[in-house]
């Protein structure tokens, strides 16, 4: 491989001062944001996220809104049993790509907690009835720690357009407890295909991102993959899940590239944001979304401040960079060598 890793190193990344810039005021959960720059739908700046409010977990999918991409407030939410999720967009429509929380009626038929759905919007507002896509069937992706369906899922969603009728759909599954948290995170992450983006979908079989004793900040779970298009070939953007040496776990999220999207090499300065300080994002950094604002570059995170009693807030990190990166969207895929 040719391409180089651009100089995405840790010390290179400068925090928001106003992070957190959402927080939950109801609840103590938002996770996953997709952002949408001025001029991708509008003049303002959107996010979406997922969330959970009260002693119950009510699940929310939120969207906000802002002039700056700093300071936001909250446009719409819907009670929908939705969790870590990512926007798509193909042929003048938007498709969200979430994990699904089963129903009794699904876990009896599933016998798991989680799986992957899709809705689809013309304007981001109004949505479409859920299109069941993938459910964790093969033998890794059922991997658990825990001898209840509670802990067995496919998640986290990422699809890009490879080509003109060559969709993949990226999610996680096969979990590991965090014992000092009291949930659960992925094991794996893996891909399925189609000439859709609603499927039907074929899965590759096997785990592309996987624990690895040999990397310490990977040397428990693999978390979760957003990938990107670069004129020379694909780059990942992975929270791996690890314990430290003394036993606490931990997310960072880490670079990698590849020429197939299938093997991936990780960056030698890996993790590239880790977990920092005693404040909002001491002990989880998670998953995230990548944009450009002018010559800079935005990397907005949800990121956890304890592991028992933790809260989850959206932040964002900057750096300088001309690195050519997108969005596999539409025919973004023409841009890749």
């Amino acid at each position: 491989m040719t391409m180089k890793f651009p100089n995405w190193q840790a010390e290179n990344w400068r925090d928001a001062p106003e992070n957190p810039v959402i927080r939950q005021t109801e609840g103590f959960i938002l996770g996953e944001p997709q952002i949408l720059t001025p001029g991708e739908l509008d003049t303002q700046w959107h996010a979406f996220m997922h969330s959970f409010y009260g002693a119950h977990f009510t699940p929310y999918f939120q969207h906000h809104t802002s002039a700056d991409g700093i300071h936001w407030s909250c446009l719409q939410k819907w009670q929908w049993p939705v969790s870590a999720s990512s926007l798509f967009f193909d042929k003048g429509e938007w498709i969200l790509y979430y994990t699904a929380i089963s129903s009794e009626e699904e876990r009896a038929e599933h016998h798991c907690n989680n799986f992957v759905c899709a809705r689809t919007s013309k304007d981001l507002a109004h949505w479409s009835e859920p299109v069941y896509l993938l459910f964790p069937e093969l033998p890794f992706e059922r991997e658990h720690m825990d001898i209840c369906y509670e802990s067995i899922e496919a998640r986290c969603p990422c699809m890009v357009k490879l080509a003109e009728d060559k969709y993949r759909l990226y999610y996680s599954a096969g979990t590991v407890m965090l014992e000092k948290c009291g949930y659960e995170e992925p094991k794996y992450v893996t891909f399925a295909e189609a000439s859709s983006p609603l499927g039907p979908f074929k899965k590759y079989g096997a785990p592309v991102i996987a624990p690895d004793a040999a990397l310490a900040h990977r040397n428990f779970g693999a978390g979760a993959l957003k990938v990107f298009g670069s004129p020379e070939g694909l780059i990942g953007l992975y929270n791996s899940i690890y314990n430290d040496e003394n036993g606490y776990h931990h997310s960072a999220i880490n670079l990698i590239r590849s020429s197939d999207g299938i093997v991936w090499e990780e960056a030698p300065f890996n993790p590239m944001l880790p977990p920092a300080g005693e404040g909002w994002k001491a002990a989880f950094v998670y998953q995230l979304d990548l944009v450009r604002f002018g010559d800079a570059l935005r990397l907005y995170y949800n990121a956890r401040n304890d592991w028992r009693d933790g809260v989850e807030a959206i932040g964002f990190s900057s750096i300088q960079s001309d690195f050519p990166v997108f969005k596999l969207w539409g025919d973004a895929w023409r841009r890749m060598g």
